[in-house]
Parts: C-alpha cells; sequence; structure tokens
C-alpha cells in the first residue's frame, strides 16, 4: 500500500503538482497495481462520473422547476376564465361564474388523479396503446426517481385538463343547474379529454407526433400545445352544451331577423374592467401554455424552442387582437373593447397548435386570420339560435380548428425536425413549403376525430341530464339570477351572503 517517493513525485507531476488529492491517491493500493499513469487515470474518470452525475440532478431539477413553474402559471388562466365569464355575463350571475371556475379545478384535480391520468399517459411496462392510457391509476405507480413518471407531469398535465374543463363554465352560465355542471365537471377530466391527449401527446398515441413507432402517415398529426386537445375540445363541449340547455329566456325574442339586437342588450351589462383583467392573465398564462409544453429549457436547443415559441405566441395574440379591433371597427364604426380582447385570445388559442414550428412571420397571418373564424363562429350561433354567452364555441373550437390547418399548412421542416426530433425528409412540412399534403392531412384527421369524440360524449352527458330534468333551471330562478338562487348571494357591493352568520335569519 502506499507509493514510494519518486511514484508520488510522479503521481503530483501528472495532477498539476496537487500535492493533496495524489496523496491520497497513494494511499491506496491503485498505484502499486497500475502505476502511476493507470491510478491517476482511474482517479479522473471516477471524478467524472461524480461530476456527470451531479450535473444530470442539476439539469433534471432545472428542468422540473421549469415544467412546475409553467403549470402554475397555466393555473393562473383560471382566474382569467373566471373574469372573463363574469365579465360577460349579467351581473345578477357573477358568483355563480366564479364558484363554477373555482370548484370545477377542484373536481378535475381529483378526477384527473384517479382515473384521467392513466388513461392519458400511463403505460405498464412502457407500453399501452393507441387509443388510451392503462396503468398508474390514482399515481399508484408514480415515483419522482423513475422518470418518464416523474411527479411534477401530474401537475402539469392537470393544469392544462383543468384549463379544458372549465372552457364550457361560460355556454351555459345563468341558466344552468350546479347539479348539472358538477356531473360535466367529473365527466370531462375523468374520460373525455384524456382519451384525447392520449392520442396525440402519449409516445404511443396512435395521431401523436411523438410516437417513433407508427406515426401516422409517418408524421404525425402536430398539436404542440394544445389547439385540439384542450381548445377544440373545450369548445365543442360548449357548443353541444349551449344546444342541450337552451337559449337564455328572450335571448332570441326580437323583432329583427338578425338577432343582433338582442346579442347586444345581453352584453350591455358587460364589466370592460373584469373581461380585460381576465384577457392579460390568460395571455400571461399562455406563456406557460406554449413554451412551458417543451418540458425542459436546460441545453441551447430546448431554450432555443421555448423562446421562439414565446415570440410566435406574442406575435400571434397581438395580430388576433388588431384584426379582430378593425374587424369590428370596419362593421359598427366603434373601437370595441371586447373585440379587441377577444381577437387577442383567438389568435392565441390558433397558434397552439403551432407555436415551436412556424415562423414568426406566419404567427402574424395566424393570429391575423384567426379572427375570421371567429366572426365566422359567431355568425353560425346567431343563425342557428345557440346561445353561447361567452363565444366558447367560436373562440376555442373554431379558432382550435384553425390553429391545426395552419400547422399543416406553413409548419417549418427545419423547426419540426428540431423540436420531434426526427430526420429531415419524408415531407414533415406545411403544404406552403412544399409538402406533399400529408401533414395537412394528418392536421383534418385530427380535427375531424377530435370533434367527434368531444360531440359524441358530450351529446350523451347533456342530453341525457336533459332527459333525467337534471339540467336547466326553472325561469323563475333564471330571472332572480344565479347568485341569488343557487348562491343565496345579492351581486351588490358591500353584499353578503344572504346564508352567512352576517345576516340575521
Amino acid at each position: 500500500m502506499g507509493c514510494n517517493p519518486a511514484q508520488l513525485a510522479e503521481v503530483t507531476a501528472l495532477l498539476g503538482g496537487d500535492a493533496t488529492t495524489a496523496a491520497t491517491i497513494c494511499a491506496g493500493s491503485d498505484v502499486a497495481q497500475l502505476g502511476p499513469n493507470g491510478a491517476v487515470t482511474k482517479w479522473t474518470v471516477a471524478e467524472l462520473r461524480g461530476a456527470q452525475s451531479a450535473l444530470d440532478q442539476v439539469e433534471y431539477g432545472l428542468n422540473v422547476s421549469f415544467v412546475l413553474s409553467s403549470a402554475y402559471q397555466v393555473f393562473v388562466m383560471q382566474l382569467g376564465f373566471a373574469l372573463f365569464a363574469a365579465g360577460v355575463v349579467r351581473p345578477k350571475n357573477t358568483v355563480a361564474i366564479f364558484i363554477k371556475n373555482f370548484f370545477d379545478t377542484c373536481i378535475a384535480g381529483i378526477a384527473f388523479y384517479l382515473v384521467g391520468y392513466a388513461f392519458a399517459f400511463g403505460a405498464k411496462d412502457g407500453y399501452s396503446n393507441g387509443f388510451i392510457g392503462n396503468w398508474d391509476f390514482a399515481l399508484s405507480q408514480t415515483d419522482a426517481s423513475q422518470p418518464p413518471n416523474p411527479w411534477h407531469l401530474f401537475i402539469w398535465n392537470w393544469s392544462f385538463c383543468s384549463a379544458s374543463t372549465t372552457i364550457l363554465s361560460g355556454s351555459i352560465a345563468e341558466r344552468a343547474t350546479f347539479s348539472s355542471y358538477t356531473i360535466y365537471a367529473a365527466f370531462m377530466p375523468a374520460w373525455v379529454y384524456p382519451v384525447v391527449a392520449h392520442w396525440l401527446w402519449a409516445p404511443d398515441g396512435w395521431l401523436s407526433a411523438r410516437n417513433a413507432n407508427d406515426r401516422i402517415l409517418g408524421i404525425g398529426a402536430i398539436d404542440y400545445a394544445g389547439s385540439g386537445v384542450v381548445h377544440l375540445v373545450g369548445g365543442m363541449a360548449a357548443l353541444i352544451g349551449s344546444i342541450a340547455v337552451g337559449p337564455r329566456v328572450g335571448r332570441f325574442d326580437t323583432s329583427g331577423a338578425t338577432g343582433e339586437v338582442s346579442a347586444q342588450l345581453y352584453r350591455a351589462t358587460a364589466a370592460p374592467q373584469l373581461y380585460l383583467m381576465g384577457t392579460l392573465l390568460l395571455w400571461f398564462g399562455w406563456y406557460g401554455f406554449n413554451p412551458g409544453s417543451k418540458l425542459g429549457i436546460s441545453d441551447y436547443v430546448q431554450a432555443t424552442i421555448v423562446s421562439r415559441t414565446a415570440v410566435t405566441t406574442t406575435l400571434a395574440a397581438c395580430s388576433g387582437a388588431l384584426s379582430n379591433m378593425l374587424l369590428n371597427y370596419g362593421r359598427h364604426r366603434v373601437w370595441d373593447l371586447l373585440s379587441t380582447c377577444i381577437g387577442a385570445l383567438s389568435g392565441l388559442v390558433a397558434v397552439t397548435s403551432g407555436c415551436s414550428v412556424i415562423e414568426p412571420w406566419a404567427a402574424i397571418i395566424c393570429g391575423a386570420i384567426s379572427a375570421l373564424f371567429y366572426e365566422a363562429g359567431e355568425q353560425l350561433l346567431e343563425k342557428l339560435k345557440i346561445d353561447d354567452p361567452v363565444s366558447a364555441f367560436p373562440l376555442h373550437a373554431m379558432c382550435g380548428i384553425w390553429g391545426l390547418i395552419f400547422t399543416g399548412l406553413l409548419g417549418n421542416e427545419g423547426y419540426i425536425t428540431q423540436v420531434y426530433n426526427v430526420p429531415p425528409g419524408g415531407h414533415r412540412m406545411g403544404l406552403f413549403y412544399g409538402g406533399h399534403a400529408q401533414l395537412l392531412l394528418c392536421q383534418v384527421i385530427a380535427i375531424a376525430v377530435i370533434a367527434s369524440w368531444s360531440a359524441l360524449n358530450m351529446c350523451v352527458l347533456f342530453f341525457g341530464m336533459k332527459f333525467a330534468g337534471l339540467l336547466r333551471v326553472g325561469a323563475d330562478k333564471e330571472a332572480t339570477g344565479m347568485d341569488m338562487a343557487a348562491c343565496g348571494q345579492y351581486n351588490a357591493a358591500g353584499a353578503v351572503n344572504v346564508h352567512s352568520s352576517k345576516v340575521r335569519q
């Protein structure tokens, strides 16, 4: 054991004069067995392995922190949804909107924990199937030290599931029962949303561009952050819910043929301070929604994708807001704040599909045209006399459809190969870049199956509740307002809950 003076000197020289480390090495048997060069080499390799392990842990911690902070940011969108809807519905229903947006988040958390997360991403022995996940119910198999099922991904995916669930709340506002909304708020995160999330985001989902073994048409559908998975699912739920529950009393009872006067009257009490704050909070949350979908930021490529996605998200929101503002001014000769806010949200919904794979100039086009899709949806609802107080179907479903189509038109091949880690070629590009329409066809297939799945399930749910007499409140409660009829609370300055201890019974 140990070194002789000559070996100690040689080891010290090999270490650049580090006598302390040389003494440590010489205290063992490595020098005698391996010689000075071999002993120093063995020590160096061990140190490098230790350093690599430490770097891996730092990288993992950085990525987890990024995902969790993005998830917290997406969660703030719940406040944005609540404020926007409360700003658009009539004041006598404001508290009802707030409580629905609050408790659907809580219900979604429990339902997604019990079964939804497993249906979306559960994979026993690393394999499920293309349609649905089959493992990790109630996070029974999740272990923070065993990726790919770390704890933070549940929080991340729950925040998205909760956002999709909340989209419908304003569509059936002012006339749906709380019991019917409670049933919906459990059904959506437990079954409807998770299946679609599996199709497009799970590694073996049949539509997923992440499916390395069996991508549909060799490419897979690209829905990077959820124009389809989140917004089209929620928007179709809003459409079916609005049809099933029926319009608010008097909503289409006008002497005009178009119903435009009725629409204006029913939004005459809109609170601009609420829907403006809601819009800006949603926009802020979208910076977690879209850039955060990379699920990592610890290297050059990831940081580049995250940064580029933030840029395209911003530009689409800006162009959508300006486009809808100008469109409304051209029609009515007024500078309408609500139209401007909705335009920004339209651009955000639309760019969510391709935000990581389109160029900045394309994001401007995407956002600008999204206003037209929103307006088309609004006109369709008016023509069919479907009452959607917060315009959830035009905003989320129509603009979600446009976002998926746009990715098939202007998805950049270089960005697609970078984001999805696939080799170039195979026509992985938008049609306008010279693709052979495979990507566009994948996007159209995604639209068709997502819309059909959501609509079918929601028809069963909402028309089933309607048949059972659970869906709609009576005309007297609707006239009173849900704040008083269901929440026991006047919506007025200084008001308190009439069932609270502050009120003499």
